[in-house]
C-alpha cells in the first residue's frame, strides 16, 4: 500500500512540475539577495498556480515527516560508504566544469560552487551521522555566514540601494519557506537556525552601510564602520547584560527561543540562539572587511598575472607555501581539537581557513575562469535543501525534533532507497526554490508605494496560517462551504455536510486519543504489576535473612559450648553454620535479582510511550486499505 501511495505522489509531483514549468524562473542571479526573476509574460494565473503547487508540496512534506505513511530507519554510519560516495560525486562533478561568463575574483558562479560543495558535504554529514567531521562542518557554516557579510556589503556599496523594497525581497527569500514550514509543522523558528542567523547579520550589514551612506566610497569611513561593527558585535555577545537586553524582549525572544526536546537540561530558552549565532558572530564582519579590500586583492592578483613567468611562478609558489604552512599550524593547534574544545576557538579562528580557500581558489586566471556547474547548481538551493533535509530526506523525532532517522521507501535496500529518496528530495528542493522566487515576485512589489499594502496582506496570511496551526482551523471548513456558488438551499446543505464531516473527524480524533491513552495506561498497569510481583518475592526471601543469620550465630555459640563438653561432636555445628550461611547468601542473591528486576520494570514504566503513529497517518492508512 505504501509503495502505491508513493507512486501516486511521485506521479502527481511530476505532473505539477510539468504544469508549473512556464512560470518558474529558470535561475536567479542571487538566491539570497532577493534579485527579481523574470515572470512569464501575460500569465495572470502564474502566482495562483505557484501558490497551489507550493501547498501541494507542504502537504507532501507533512505526510513524509509527521505521519507513518512512510517508514523510518536507522542511519548508516559507515565512514567507508560516506567517503566512497563523496568521491563518486566529486568525480561526476569534475565532468561539469564550465567557463565563467565574466572571470574575476570570487565570481558569482564561484561563490555558488563554493556553497554547493559545502552544502552537499553538510547534508551527507547528517545523513551518515559522521560526527568526526563536526569541526569541518562548523567551518563550512562559518563560510556561509562570511558570504552574508561579503555579498551584502558588495551589493550595497556598489548599488547604494538601501530601499525598503530591496530589504523586503531579501527577507522574503530568507524566511518565507521557513515560516510556512514552522507553521505547518508547529516547529519553532530557531529549529532552522540558519534562517534567523542570516537574517540578523543581513540586517546588521544593511544598518552599518546605511549610516552615512554617502561616504561609503571613502576607505577611511569604511574602516571605521567595519571596526565599529566588530566592537559592537563583541559587546552584544560577550556582555551578558547586553545580550539579554537585545534578545530578551518580546516578540524578539519568542522568535529566537528554542525548547529542545532532546536536551531538556537546557532550561535557558536563549541558549541555542546564543550558541549557534555566537559561534559565527565575527566571521560576517570579516566578510565585510574582505569586501572592502576586494579591489586591493584584485589589483594584486592582476599584477602577479602580468609579471614575468619566473617571477610569477616564484610569487605563487611562495604564496602557496605560506598558506599551506598557516593551515598546517591551524590544523595542528585548533582544528584537531575535540568538538567542545574547538567551539571555544572557532569564533576567533574560522576566518583563517576561509581566507586560505579564497586565495588558493583564485590564485591563477585559469582557476578564476572556470567553475564546477554541478556544485553551482546545488549552491542556488542551499536554503531549501537545508530545511527539507529534516522532513523529506530524513525524518525528525517530532515537534522541534532533529533528523535522527532516515526516510525509508524501499526497506532492506539502503542504496536503492538512498537513490530514490535523494531524487525526490532534490526535486522538491528545486521546485520550492523556484516557487519561492515566483511568489516573492508576485507578493513583494517593485514600487515602494505598493509595499505597505503588500506587507499588510502578507501579515494577514501569516496570521491566518498561525491561527490555523493553533486550532482555529476547526472552525473554517463549514463557513467556507457556504461560499460555494449556487442556490441558498444548496449552500446550506454544503455547509451542513461540512459541519458533519468536521464533527465526525474530531470525534474520530478524540477516540483515537482516548485509545492511545488507554493503551498507555494498560502498559503502565502491566509494568506496575510486574514491579509488585518482584517486590513481593524480594520481601518473602528477605524475611528469611534474619532467621538464617540468627541460626548461624546459634550454631557458632553451641559449637563453642560443645567443644568443652564433647569435642568430637563439635564438627557438626560448623557444618550446620555453613549451611545456614549458604542459605543466607542465596536469599541475599535472590533479593538483589528481584530488586534489579523491579528497578528495570520501574524504568520501563517511566519511559513507556503510547504505541502507534498519528491519527492522520492511521486515517490515511484506513482510507488506502478501504479503496485498495
Amino acid at each position: 500500500g505504501v509503495v502505491g501511495v508513493v507512486a501516486v505522489a511521485a506521479w502527481a509531483a511530476l505532473e505539477c512540475a510539468a504544469l508549473a514549468a512556464p512560470y518558474a524562473p529558470v535561475a536567479t542571479a542571487d538566491a539570497e539577495s532577493g534579485a527579481k526573476a523574470e515572470p512569464a509574460p501575460g500569465d495572470a494565473l502564474a502566482p495562483w498556480r505557484a501558490g497551489a503547487e507550493f501547498a501541494v508540496w507542504m502537504l507532501f512534506i507533512y505526510a513524509c515527516d509527521r505521519t507513518d505513511l512512510v517508514a523510518r530507519g536507522e542511519k548508516h554510519t559507515s565512514q567507508k560508504s560516506f567517503w566512497c560516495l563523496w568521491g563518486l560525486i566529486c568525480l561526476a562533478a569534475a565532468c561539469t566544469v564550465r567557463s565563467c561568463r565574466a572571470p574575476r575574483v570570487l565570481a558569482r558562479e564561484q561563490t555558488e560552487e563554493w556553497k554547493g560543495w559545502m552544502q552537499l558535504m553538510f547534508l551527507l554529514y547528517h545523513y551518515f551521522a559522521q560526527a568526526q567531521l563536526y569541526n569541518a562542518i562548523r567551518v563550512y557554516i562559518a563560510a556561509y555566514v562570511w558570504m552574508t557579510g561579503y555579498g551584502n556589503f558588495l551589493y550595497y556599496q556598489k548599488t547604494g540601494n538601501f530601499g525598503a523594497v530591496r530589504v523586503c525581497q531579501t527577507l522574503f527569500r530568507l524566511n518565507f519557506f521557513v515560516v510556512v514550514v514552522c507553521v505547518a509543522l508547529r516547529n519553532e523558528y530557531m529549529l532552522y537556525y540558519i534562517a534567523p542567523m542570516h537574517t540578523l547579520f543581513t540586517l546588521f550589514v544593511w544598518l552599518a552601510l546605511r549610516i552615512a551612506r554617502a561616504r561609503n566610497d571613502d576607505a577611511r569611513v569604511l574602516v571605521v564602520k567595519v571596526v565599529s561593527t566588530l566592537l559592537l558585535t563583541a559587546l552584544l555577545y560577550d556582555v551578558e547584560a547586553v545580550f539579554r537586553f537585545a534578545f530578551g524582549w518580546q516578540p524578539m525572544r519568542a522568535l529566537v527561543a528554542f525548547h529542545d526536546p532532546l536536551h531538556p537540561e537546557f532550561t535557558d530558552e536563549l541558549h541555542e540562539w546564543r550558541f549557534r549565532s555566537g559561534l559565527d558572530r565575527y566571521v560576517w564582519v570579516f566578510g565585510m572587511a574582505c569586501a572592502a579590500l576586494f579591489p586591493v586583492l584584485s589589483k594584486a592578483l592582476a599584477r602577479v598575472d602580468a609579471a614575468e613567468a619566473a617571477a610569477r611562478r616564484a610569487i605563487r609558489g611562495a604564496v602557496v607555501a605560506a598558506l599551506l604552512g598557516a593551515i598546517y599550524v591551524y590544523h595542528d593547534a585548533v582544528f584537531s581539537l575535540d568538538k567542545y574544545a574547538y567551539n571555544g576557538y572557532h569564533p576567533y579562528t574560522s576566518w583563517l581557513p576561509i581566507l586560505v580557500y579564497i586565495l588558493l581558489r583564485n590564485l591563477t586566471p585559469a582557476l578564476r575562469a572556470r567553475y564546477v556547474h554541478l556544485f553551482t547548481f546545488l549552491g542556488q538551493v542551499t536554503l531549501e535543501t537545508y530545511i527539507l533535509q529534516f522532513h523529506v530526506w530524513m525524518k525528525t523525532t517530532g515537534l522541534n525534533g532533529s533528523p535522527k532517522f532516515l526516510l525509508v521507501l524501499i526497506e532492506g535496500h539502503f542504496w536503492l532507497n538512498f537513490a530514490v529518496v535523494s531524487a525526490a528530495y532534490f526535486l522538491v528542493s528545486v521546485r520550492v526554490f523556484r516557487l519561492t522566487c515566483a511568489l516573492r515576485d508576485a507578493l513583494v512589489p517593485d514600487d515602494a508605494r505598493d509595499l505597505p499594502r503588500a506587507l499588510a496582506v502578507l501579515g494577514g496570511v501569516v496570521a491566518a496560517l498561525a491561527a490555523a496551526g493553533h486550532g482555529l482551523r476547526a472552525a473554517l471548513p463549514a463557513p467556507l462551504a457556504a461560499l460555494i456558488p449556487g442556490s441558498g438551499q444548496f449552500r446550506a446543505v454544503a455547509a451542513a455536510s461540512a459541519s458533519a464531516a468536521q464533527a465526525a473527524y474530531h470525534v474520530a480524533a478524540a477516540e483515537w486519543g482516548v485509545a492511545h491513552a488507554a493503551d498507555a495506561v494498560a502498559d503502565k498497569q502491566r509494568t506496575a504489576a510486574i514491579i509488585d510481583t518482584y517486590a513481593n518475592q524480594a520481601a518473602r526471601v528477605g524475611a528469611l535473612l534474619p532467621f538464617t543469620s540468627a541460626l548461624a550465630g546459634l550454631c557458632a555459640a553451641a559449637a563453642a559450648v560443645v567443644v568443652e563438653v564433647a569435642p568430637a561432636a563439635a564438627v557438626l555445628f560448623p557444618a550446620a553454620g555453613a549451611v545456614c550461611a549458604a542459605a543466607a547468601s542465596v536469599s541475599k542473591a535472590c533479593c538483589e535479582a528481584d530488586a534489579s528486576a523491579a528497578a528495570a520494570a520501574s524504568r520501563g514504566l517511566a519511559e513507556a510511550k503510547p504505541r502507534g503513529g498519528t491519527f492522520a497517518g492511521a486515517a490515511l492508512r484506513g482510507f488506502w486499505a478501504a479503496f485498495s
